[in-house]
């Protein structure tokens, strides 16, 4: 079999509900590593929030923030950032209507509120620590990524506002911020160009609504069973929930492990 490059999403991908690996998926990815497969992690989590993976999994290559930032064996390829203008405006804007705006950079994230209801719940389901507050960080910060909160109501306003800012939700209370056209994919384009690779060497595997444009631009998409259900629209086959053995059931399947 020709050598793949296999894209792995973190949440309800890799890690189950309770935020942990299941049994046996990290020996299938080393094994999928052995049998010559190069591993990458696609997520829209934070390099530092993501770390702990990268650690137990040994993984050099990643795409982070949905794109933004994009590395290959240890290198730097590609970061994106949202622009100074912008990020005001929607400060500002989310400011009218007392909501608050998270800012990521490469090694932290920080709320522009403190102990705001929102950021508690949907942070706090990633079971990491909660960001520090600093009114004005985006001023003297590249930022490639933020956090606004509300529901689908809320979000609905940001976009009209915004039609140059992209709105993904991934969670109940909170949508990921970036610039318009920024996704999972360009990232992957991005890195399969560096390597002399085609988007037909590509296997993704994800769960969320921002792994649409993965699994679309890949040559295989896989949708975990636990996927929301526009997701599996776009995938070229469902495997079973992440707490079932979807990762290996899939990774057997597409016959990249034994």
């Amino acid at each position: 079999m020709v050598n793949k490059i296999l894209f792995f999403d973190i949440d309800g991908t890799i890690l189950d509900e309770e935020k942990n690996i299941p049994i046996g998926v990290k020996e299938a990815i080393h094994e999928a590593r052995k049998n010559g497969h190069e591993i990458v992690i696609a997520t829209g989590r934070a390099p530092f929030t993501a770390k702990f993976i990268f650690d137990q999994l040994k993984i050099e290559s990643f795409i982070c923030y949905n794109g933004q930032i994009v590395q290959f064996k240890g290198k730097v390829i590609h970061k994106g950032v949202i622009g100074k203008k912008e990020l005001q405006q929607l400060t500002d804007f989310a400011k009218k209507r007392e909501q608050p705006v998270v800012y990521m950079n490469n090694d932290e994230f920080v709320s522009n509120i403190t102990d705001h209801p929102d950021v508690f719940e949907s942070i706090s389901s990633l079971k990491i620590s909660l960001p520090r507050t600093e009114e004005n960080f985006f001023v003297e910060n590249d930022i490639h990524q933020a956090l606004i909160f509300g529901d689908s109501d809320n979000q609905k306003e940001y976009e009209k506002e915004f039609p140059n800012l992209k709105f993904v939700r991934w969670h109940r209370t909170s949508c990921d911020v970036l610039p318009e056209g920024v996704s999972k994919a360009k990232g992957i384009a991005l890195l399969l160009k560096y390597i002399n690779k085609s988007a037909e060497d590509a296997i993704a595997f994800g769960d969320g609504l921002n792994d649409i444009e993965m699994l679309e631009y890949v040559g295989t998409g896989v949708a975990m069973g636990n996927s929301v259900e526009q997701l599996k629209k776009h995938a070229t086959f469902v495997t079973n929930h992440v707490s079932e053995n979807g990762l290996i059931n899939a990774l057997k399947k597409l016959q990249l492990i034994q």
